[in-house]
Formats: C-alpha cells, sequence, structure tokens
C-alpha cells in the first residue's frame, strides 16, 4: 500500500512546485486536483506501478514549474497553452532555450528521474494488470478532460491571473480548449478580403526589415556603453515617419509582432490564439499585406537565414500571402557571426533580390544574427556589438536601395527588446521603428505607434 500513497504524494510534490511560481494557493486551486489526478493516473496506466507513476507525473509537473519559472523571469510571462507548440523548437535549438531555463536544474530532474526509475522498475512490484492499467489510462483521460469544463466566469482570460486564480494545469488546458473552439470563427473573419491599393506608376519596391532584438538603448538604460546607431540615425533623419514601436511581447515570441505587422490585426481579433499566431491561427490564409499587394501585381518574397520550419514559417508564411520563402538554405556559404547567418549577407541579399526583380517586389526579411542567448562575460556587451553590425548592414541597404532604377520603401522596426539584466525592470517594452523613401526624404517625422499599424504605414509611405 505505501506505493499507493507514496505515488500521488510524489505527484502533488510537483505540482506544488508549479502551484508556488505561478502565485496559486493550494485551497484557490482546487480545480487542479482533476488534471494532476489525470496525469498521474496516465502514467499509471503507462507504468503499471504506482510509485513510478508518481516518480513519472511528479517529475513532469517539476518540468512545467522550472519552465514556467525560467519564462517568467527572462520573458516576464508565464506558460500558456499555446506554448507546447514550440516543444519541438526546444528539440531542434535547444541552445535557443535551454540556457534561458539553466541547464543544472534540467540535468538533475533529468538524473533523478533516470536513476528513480531504474531503481523503482527493479524494486516496485507491479501493481496493475492489463485490464487494470487500462482502466486507469481510461481514468486519467477523462480527468484531463475536465478543465474543459471551467465556468467561463472564473476565467480572465490571461494566463498571469487564471494561473494564480484556478491553478496552472486547469488554465493551460481550459485556454487550449477554449482557443481551439473559437480558432475557426475567428480564422473566418480574418481571410484575405481586402482589395488591392491603389499605388502610383512606377509602384516602389517595398522592404519590411523586422530587426532582432533591435533597440535604441542610448538614454533609457543606465549603461553609457549603449550602441551607437549611426545608420539608423542617418535613416531616422531622412525618413517619412519614425518613433517608438508597441509590441507585444518582451525578451522573445518574435512571432506576435511579426504577425500584426503583416496582418494589421489587433491581438483582440485571435483572442488567445493572439500568444503565438503561427501556432495554428496562421495555418490557414489570412488576409495580409502580402495578399493586398500581390493582387496589385507585387511579387512576394520573405527572406529569413534561418530554418524554415521555426515557427512553422515554411506554412505560415504562404499563408499569410508570400509566394516565396528564402530561408537558411538560400545563405549556404554565407558568412555567421557564431551560429547565425551575419546581417550583412541579409542585407546584401535583399539588395540582390531586389536588382534582379523585373517588377515592383514586396520583400519582407527576418534578421538573426543578434539573436540571444548573449554569451560574453558581459551580455549587453555582446548585444550591442551585435547591434551595430545590423545598423552597418541598414546603411549599406540605404545605399543599394538609392541606386534602384526603381524606388524602394524601407520599413525597419525591431521585433522586442533583448532580455538582459538591463532591460528586465524596464516599464517601456517599446522598440523603434521607422520608414524611409529612396527617391522622397522626410524630415524624420515622430509618431509612436503598434505593430499592427505596420500594414497602413507602409502603404502610405508606397504612396508618398
Amino acid at each position: 500500500m505505501t506505493g499507493w500513497l507514496a505515488g500521488p504524494l510524489a505527484a502533488l510534490a510537483g505540482w506544488l512546485a508549479w502551484a508556488r511560481v505561478a502565485g496559486a494557493a493550494p485551497w484557490r486551486a482546487w480545480r487542479d486536483a482533476a488534471p494532476v489526478g489525470g496525469l498521474w493516473l496516465l502514467a499509471l496506466g503507462a507504468a503499471g506501478r504506482p510509485l513510478l507513476a508518481g516518480l513519472w507525473a511528479g517529475a513532469a509537473l517539476a518540468a512545467l514549474a522550472l519552465a514556467d519559472a525560467a519564462k517568467r523571469r527572462a520573458l516576464r510571462e508565464p506558460l500558456h497553452a499555446l506554448d507546447g507548440a514550440l516543444l519541438r523548437e526546444v528539440l531542434r535549438h535547444p541552445h535557443l532555450y535551454l540556457p534561458f531555463a539553466g541547464p543544472l536544474p534540467l540535468a538533475a530532474l533529468a538524473a533523478l528521474v533516470g536513476a528513480g526509475s531504474a531503481g523503482l522498475l527493479a524494486a516496485e512490484p507491479g501493481g496493475l494488470g492489463w485490464a487494470g492499467r487500462a482502466a486507469a489510462l481510461a481514468a486519467g483521460a477523462a480527468l484531463l478532460a475536465f478543465p474543459r469544463l471551467a465556468p467561463a466566469a472564473a476565467l480572465a482570460r490571461d494566463p498571469a491571473l487564471d494561473s494564480a486564480r484556478i491553478g496552472p494545469a486547469t488554465t493551460l488546458l481550459a485556454h487550449a480548449a477554449i482557443a481551439r473552439a473559437e480558432r475557426r470563427r475567428r480564422q473566418a473573419e480574418a481571410a484575405p478580403a481586402d482589395p488591392p491599393p491603389s499605388l502610383p506608376d512606377p509602384a516602389p519596391h517595398l522592404v519590411l526589415l523586422q530587426l532582432e532584438s533591435f533597440w535604441d538603448a542610448r538614454g533609457r538604460t543606465p549603461r553609457a556603453d549603449a550602441p551607437a546607431l549611426p545608420g539608423w540615425d542617418a535613416l531616422a533623419a531622412q525618413a517619412l515617419v519614425r518613433g517608438r514601436l508597441a509590441v507585444p511581447g518582451f525578451g522573445a515570441n518574435t512571432m506576435r509582432a511579426e504577425f500584426a505587422a503583416l496582418t494589421g490585426l489587433p491581438e483582440a481579433a485571435l483572442g488567445l490564439d493572439a500568444l503565438n499566431p503561427y501556432a495554428a491561427f496562421a495555418r490557414r490564409p489570412v488576409g495580409s499585406l502580402a495578399h493586398r499587394l500581390a493582387a496589385a501585381g507585387y511579387a512576394t518574397l520573405a527572406l529569413h537565414p534561418h530554418d524554415p520550419r521555426f515557427f512553422g514559417r515554411d506554412r505560415v508564411l504562404p499563408a499569410l500571402g508570400f509566394r516565396r520563402f528564402e530561408a537558411e538554405e538560400a545563405f549556404r556559404g554565407a558568412p555567421r557571426e557564431g551560429r547565425y547567418v551575419a546581417d550583412a549577407a541579409l542585407g546584401e541579399a535583399i539588395a540582390a533580390r531586389l536588382a534582379e526583380s523585373a517588377g515592383p517586389a514586396f520583400l519582407f526579411a527576418i534578421s538573426i544574427a543578434a539573436h540571444g542567448p548573449w554569451d560574453a562575460a558581459d551580455p549587453f556587451a555582446d548585444w550591442a556589438a551585435r547591434i551595430a553590425r545590423t545598423d552597418s548592414m541598414l546603411a549599406r541597404l540605404a545605399g543599394a536601395a538609392r541606386a534602384l532604377p526603381r524606388p524602394v520603401v524601407l520599413l525597419a522596426w525591431g521585433d522586442h527588446l533583448p532580455s538582459l539584466p538591463e532591460t528586465a525592470a524596464l516599464p517601456d517594452w517599446r522598440t523603434d521603428w521607422l520608414a524611409w523613401h529612396s527617391a522622397r526624404p522626410g524630415r524624420g517625422a515622430l509618431r509612436d505607434i503598434a505593430a499592427a499599424d505596420i500594414p497602413a504605414e507602409a502603404l502610405a509611405a508606397l504612396s508618398a
């Protein structure tokens, strides 16, 4: 009988660690008893041994606690229902995620599970036959479905608030069910429908350039060594408009700013899918700037010198209207900065694609070279050095654009602030943006906007 008591207690211990991270009082988070019990029953059905099942369930919940704590610390937000879509990215590109979680706690947990499983498989007698295991699996599945019945009045639809009020496990499962139930209707409302815009003749090329972790840190942190940005400053001085950009995330979740900038959709139009619009929402055609410009005769091309499967871009970008997507394979042999293709190579590719285009082109480019983690002894200095190279690329790209026979509109922005000690407590998450026309210099008018305003700004710049 010891295992039948100790097994559920082991699962409970893992959940208590997660509840503490989420700020959920156990007496308020009573609904989590269903998913935690369901997880233990599923493990029991798989293992046939109650204590071993407790070890597995408790370790899974402890791993969620570690991930939740790391995300809150690095990105200032909790785990949410759509984070499961990023598991495959963790497996493909662990260097982008595991350093933020801390390798030692993860290694310790893995060692504990491995050693404990080996010991219990040898020492704990099998507690259930096949019929009992099948019953445990069925009961576990039923309990995991219970959070979908959480009353709507109890849900704020905010992962941080709901995790603290009704429990983190119930929140994840209930939010996933809500997003799934609402998705088809929201997708239908967001389907391509807008007519092509009226543009001057000749229509300028349009380059939307999303800059990884780009942000003008001068005067916005106590550091005196923020990177000088001569390229950005020169563009800003002649920009049609420039300013601060409100982005829907801190330190990561590039896909949120990216989706808003391409579609113009506010977060409210996506519901809970706004937390990761690329996980499922944007797998069907969505109205976007690319669809509208393609209908106006533009060639539409996306450039990103990274794994095309990352965030599912290989499926999402075609759904957003891009007829070509050139990813890491197109940059084979290009110079790199550490793991990533150098921004200089991306700038050269942008200029080359514009030069070879017979008609007007809409080119969306995503830089990668300034991506964290920043491994130097001084992470801020490492980030600053990379951003200085991004800035140099901007200057060269502007020079190449001026030399083209067709005018070029360049609209550039930072996708989010870098997750650094110097930015961790900043109340202002805004990055910077500008719109520049190669043939019609402006005076750098100031206007602060949100990422979802970018399509309208791009169309206004094309008609300038």
